[in-house]
């Protein structure tokens, strides 16, 4: 071999080699933007969560029972522990978030969705009627059809409010938790990397999973989490904010529970009193047996029928005053019912002086 052919032979593999190791590079970087790739930044996310969650609460738990597993026990049923035990898991989805967003992302927490914008308390109260109604219909269509029996409990009007008041707040700290954990930093960050209709499909499946080891899960009941999984990431898409789908998951929850003492996705005993005493009859797939309503086919169409019409909703849309948020898609519910993009990666990125 000459010279010249030895050279061009070396040079000829070294590319291959620096193809090779750009080929894996591009695996875990977006050479666009030359950042972590979005799937990559959503596991780290993830990484940090549940082992942050699990480590808070193993040790405010042992602080509160000295580690008597007796203790324990009878701790992890109080209502108030339960509403301590989702304050620490809320409030490790939001050092998931802080560490992630500005690692990765460089924004500040507020964009990811729980900002007092202007119009904010509208978005919550509009989810928080529709979520009510919604299971008003379902528990309201079965009682009709005789699958379900309703009777005013017995308890006290004392204790009736004060364990309604604390079911709301145990609630209102599980819908935020699980908003903050799905359509939080996970769907927007995949809304920067790919279509809006793939990364909804992504979270709300990581949702439902998250949901499939509840005592009585069901084939049916799995895929109406999914299915309100979506339901819950198109709220968010519409507003831009995470008011609206944590008032609805919230209020959805505890309108099943507090109000009708009904299951919630196959949990027992998670309220204490209720306001009407429940007792299902009817066949399992309609009413979702043990699983409570979620695991039952009513449920299927009711949630279907009110994610189309939050799709379609022209009276829903982000605020003005709002700074745009992280995910860089915006849906648009015209007529077309096409989604479009909107570039206000710019404008998520201000200093935070200016939003």
């Amino acid at each position: 071999m000459n010279r010249e052919s030895w050279i061009e032979s070396s040079i000829t593999s070294h590319e291959s080699r620096i193809n090779g190791i750009m080929a894996w590079q591009h695996i875990f970087i977006n050479p666009q933007r030359y950042i972590l790739r979005s799937g990559w930044r959503v596991a780290i996310f993830f990484i940090i969560l549940f082992p942050l969650a699990t480590v808070l609460g193993s040790i405010v738990g042992l602080i509160l029972t000295g580690g008597d597993p007796n203790k324990a026990q009878a701790y992890f049923g109080h209502p108030l522990a339960m509403n301590i035990l989702n304050l620490l898991s809320t409030t490790s989805a939001l050092i998931a978030s802080v560490v992630c967003l500005r690692a990765f992302d460089h924004l500040p927490l507020r964009s990811i969705g729980y900002q007092l914008h202007r119009g904010w308390w509208r978005d919550y109260l509009i989810g928080t009627g529709m979520a009510a109604i919604m299971i008003t219909v379902i528990v309201g269509i079965e009682w009709l059809a005789g699958a379900v029996s309703l009777s005013q409990s017995n308890v006290p009007a004392r204790d009736l409010l004060y364990g309604l008041g604390i079911s709301f707040v145990f609630f209102n700290l599980a819908a935020a938790f699980e908003e903050i954990a799905f359509r939080g930093y996970p769907l927007q960050t995949l809304l920067r990397d790919m279509r809006p209709a793939w990364a909804v499909i992504i979270t709300s499946s990581l949702f439902g999973i998250a949901h499939s080891l509840n005592p009585h899960a069901s084939i049916l009941g799995l895929f109406n989490t999914i299915l309100a999984g979506i339901w819950l990431a198109v709220a968010y898409l519409k507003t831009r904010n995470l008011w609206l789908c944590t008032s609805l998951h919230w209020s959805w929850n505890w309108t099943m529970s507090a109000i009708y003492g009904l299951n919630v996705s196959g949990l027992e005993g998670i309220v204490k009193t209720s306001l009407f005493a429940s007792q299902q009859t009817g066949p399992e797939w309609l009413t979702g047996g043990q699983y409570g309503p979620e695991g039952g086919l009513l449920v299927t169409v009711v949630i279907s029928l009110s994610a189309l019409l939050l799709w379609r909703a022209r009276w829903l849309a982000p605020s003005e005053d709002f700074p745009l948020g992280h995910g860089s898609w915006v849906v648009d519910g015209g007529s077309s019912g096409e989604s479009r993009i909107t570039n206000h990666e710019s404008r998520a990125r201000r200093p935070e002086s200016e939003n």
